[in-house]
């Protein structure tokens, strides 16, 4: 494969890595301001974005299967 598809399939899944887990704060700490909940929903959010992150990344790096 070429060096810059290699590069580039890394960078996706950097990008992929921190759009989740970001959006999984924003999406808790929006929630927590509407629902007057406190930190919870804010933790929960960086929790499934942390495992949205890890699991799309490790999908990405291994590929599809045969």
């Amino acid at each position: 494969m070429n060096r810059w598809l290699i590069a580039l399939k890394f960078v996706g899944i950097g990008w992929y890595i921190s759009l989740s887990i970001l959006g999984g704060v924003l999406l808790g700490r929006w929630l927590d301001a509407k629902l007057d909940t406190g930190p919870l929903l804010l933790i929960i959010g960086l929790f499934l974005g942390l495992f949205t992150a890890f699991y799309g990344a490790y999908r990405m790096i291994i590929g599809p299967k045969s």
